[in-house]
């Protein structure tokens, strides 16, 4: 197997998407060739919609994250939210084309990039600082955290 050679891709907040009783941090993760597509954002919402409860059901904090991620091939949307203290639920979905408006679930073996584990991991040393240890927990002061790098 070649191995690519790692080109440091951007993590840029994009926007606080506040819908339906959920607060959303979208975040773009673009390769080096692209710039961001407002299609695609406007699609991961829509998508992201789709895929999360009520924000009115118990169990979770109406908060969380979309991932738009514009790759060398492909682009990828990851949706996810906190529930219940400790976990996140997410959901990732890949645009099939380039000619293509829509995403399709992922649903067989799923993997994650270098880039999109680091978005991970920033997300949640977020809610475990702000929410989980902070002696006053605040979902806002999680919502205010983003992320602005290129790694």
């Amino acid at each position: 197997m070649q191995l690519e050679p790692y080109v440091p891709r951007t993590i840029q907040f994009v926007e606080l998407y506040d819908q339906q009783g959920w607060k959303l941090k979208v975040y773009s993760i673009l390769h080096p060739d692209k710039t961001l597509n407002p299609q695609l954002v406007k699609t991961a919402k829509k998508t992201a919609l789709e895929f999360l409860p009520d924000s009115t059901e118990p169990g979770h904090y109406s908060v969380g994250f979309i991932s738009v991620h514009q790759g060398k091939s492909y682009d990828f949307v990851t949706v996810g939210y906190w529930t219940y203290s400790t976990e996140l639920r997410h959901q990732s979905y890949m645009k099939a084309s380039s000619g293509s408006s829509e995403l399709e679930m992922i649903s067989t073996e799923l993997s994650s990039d270098v880039w999109d584990i680091r978005l991970l991991a920033l997300e949640r040393d977020a809610w475990v600082s702000e929410v989980l240890t902070a002696s006053s927990p605040s979902v806002e002061k999680y919502l205010e955290r983003r992320v602005n790098e290129t790694v």
